[in-house]
Order: structure tokens, then sequence, then C-alpha cells
């Protein structure tokens, strides 16, 4: 099952709702579906969206008629309900006696259009929540009324259509949230934690290669040296540094703090620095 699969699955137990909740969120349902021979209705693939659809009516119309069909198409089944064309108003505008000014109101009026007409990706591959409905004038008032409710979420136009978009984690976690899907909203960010120790993981690889990769070149550069300058003028090197050139010679892959420990007098790091560079002075001087 893909996460947004998950997700909607997770919003259709609708059990737990208060009666203003149900109705609003039946309202969002009906508000995603289109205009079938007169009549609103919800038409989907999704079993579970039609049984939250069924469940909602059967709440909020307890004396009210509304019908439902199953269609077979291409091997696959289209479940289908519609109900009376004025009951929920003429669907230009937001219905505020449905969708008052309570959060969690708005939310599951919200939540009712996503089930429907909305689609997350997997936030282990990229973060991208769009709804897409199926009037492009609709689409500008459910725009105006998420950002209403501080969420600025973005639109675009494709295959003619509008459709409503968010690219960033923080944005998709807020609304998943505002919604009622709290617990993938956890799981967003438990996958943002995870890419971070990942990407701090490979930067530090990355940061360490570079670092060895460095302190071989430099490594091989003054070996060169040092064998060009015993070739040429091995006995006039002084004492201290004919010791620092067999040493670094012979211990090709040590490190500087590694080289320091060999000398028959201590020496410190920067003081070996200074020999090695003194030797790659008189090696270049002489070529």
């Amino acid at each position: 099952m893909s996460f947004s699969s998950e997700v909607k699955k997770f919003l259709c137990s609708v059990r737990e709702l208060s009666d203003s909740e149900a109705a609003a969120m039946l309202y969002g349902m009906f508000y995603a579906g289109k205009i079938i021979s007169g009549k609103p209705a919800v038409r989907t693939e999704n079993s579970e969206v039609f049984s939250a659809a069924q469940a909602l009516c059967s709440r909020v119309f307890a004396n009210e008629h509304y019908e439902t069909r199953r269609l077979v198409k291409n091997g696959g089944s289209i479940y289908s309900l519609s109900i009376k064309s004025k009951y929920f108003g003429d669907y230009r505008s937001i219905n505020s006696k449905i969708v008052s000014g309570s959060d969690d109101v708005a939310g599951a009026f919200l939540r009712g259009i996503f089930v429907c007409c909305g689609y997350i990706t997997d936030p282990r591959k990229e973060y991208h929540l769009e709804v897409v409905l199926p009037e492009s004038e609709r689409a500008k008032v459910l725009s105006e009324f998420i950002s209403e409710h501080g969420m600025n979420i973005k639109s675009t136009e494709r295959k003619g259509q509008t459709v409503l978009y968010c690219k960033t984690s923080e944005l998709i976690e807020d609304f998943l949230t505002y919604i009622g899907a709290g617990t993938h909203s956890l799981e967003i960010m438990q996958v943002k934690i995870e890419k971070d120790i990942r990407n701090r993981a490979n930067r530090s690889v990355n940061c360490d290669s570079a670092n060895l990769d460095k302190t071989i070149a430099a490594s091989e550069k003054s070996c060169r040296d040092i064998e060009f300058l015993l070739a040429n003028m091995g006995d006039s090197l002084s004492d201290e540094l004919l010791e620092t050139a067999q040493i670094r010679l012979n211990n090709p892959e040590s490190s500087l703090s590694e080289l320091c420990t060999m000398f028959k007098k201590p020496i410190s790091r920067s003081g070996l620095n200074h020999r090695l560079k003194k030797l790659s002075d008189l090696a270049e001087k002489l070529r």
C-alpha cells in the first residue's frame, strides 16, 4: 500500500468525529466531487472512501434520501453516491453554515476533500502533496480558504485543471496534522531526521576522504622531493634534514603526528612540517 493510500485509509475512519465534523467532512467530499445528472456526487474507485461517504450520509442525512451505485469498468469497480442538489448549496463558495470558524470543523472539511481528490508522495522519495478539484473555480475558493487557515498552498495548471500543491515538508506536516493525520505527519518528521543523519554521515565521509586524499598527495610529493635531494645533494644535508628525509621515506603512509614519535629527539608537528617544507624548497631550487 502506498503512503498516500495509508493516509486516506486512516482518514476514512470517521467514528470519532463529532456531528459538526461529520457534516463538514461529508460536505468536503461532495465539494471535491462532480455534478452528475444534476446531483452532487462522490465518485471513487476507493471502496474505503465510498464506505466513509456512506457512513457519513447515514449519520448526517437521518431522514434524507441518498443514492448509491456500483459500476464495473475495465474489470474494476467505480462507486457513486449522490444527494439532493440543494442540500449543501451551489459549491461556488464554501458554505459557512456547515464549515464554521472552528479549526476542527475546517480540518474535517479539508479531510473530506483530501480523501476524494488529494494525493501525497512517499516522503522517502520526495515531499509533494496535491489536491485536484473538478472545477478551477472551486480550486481558487479552496486555495483562499486554506490560506486563511495559515497554510499558503500554491497552484498550477495541468491538463486544463487547477492543481493545488505544496512541496515543503513543514507545510505538508501542518496540513496532515490539520486534517487529522498527525501520526503520518510525525512519520514525515522521522523521515526528515533519518535523511539529515544520513546526509551528515555522507558529508563527514566525503570530508574525511578528501582530507585523506590531500594527505596522500602531500606525502607522495614530499617523498619525490626527498628522493631527488638525496640523489643530488644527500651529503650536504644537515643531520636534522637527513634524519627527517630518511624517516619520511621509510614511512610514506604515516601521518605527521606518527612521524614525530620516530625521531631520536622529540619534535613537534609544526617543527616537522617546517623541516619537510625546507626539504621541498631545497628540491625546488635545485630543480
